[in-house]
């Protein structure tokens, strides 16, 4: 089940990262995440995506109040482009692509 459906648990918004991630209960009941799980997007179109050239200072969550704005979907903008580690930022003057903010919920909705 989702941590948004845990009523002893803060509520989520479908699009925070923690909400992709079924919640399990140990012996003990306590909540857990398998964070070992894969996402995986739907296989989209080059036209749903524009680019975002990474600016001086930026980092996910401000990449992700920039174009969506909300902190959340930063984990969207590293699973688009096959981005493994969040504590790396590449280098200023990089392109990256961006979901279009059309199709955001839809994507998440596939995914959930």
């Amino acid at each position: 089940m989702k941590q948004s459906q845990i009523s002893d648990l803060a509520h989520l918004l479908p699009g925070n990262y923690e909400n992709i991630f079924n919640v399990y209960t140990d012996n003990d009941n306590m909540y857990y995440y398998n964070l070992l799980e894969t996402v995986s997007l739907p296989t989209l179109p080059q036209s749903v995506f524009s680019i975002y050239t990474i600016q001086p200072k930026d980092t996910w969550p401000l990449i992700s109040y920039k174009v969506y704005n909300t902190t959340a979907l930063w984990w969207l903008i590293l699973q688009v482009n096959n981005i493994s580690n969040p504590t790396v930022m590449p280098d200023p003057g990089t392109p990256i692509n961006i979901l279009d903010a059309d199709y955001v919920s839809t994507i998440i909705t596939a995914i959930n």
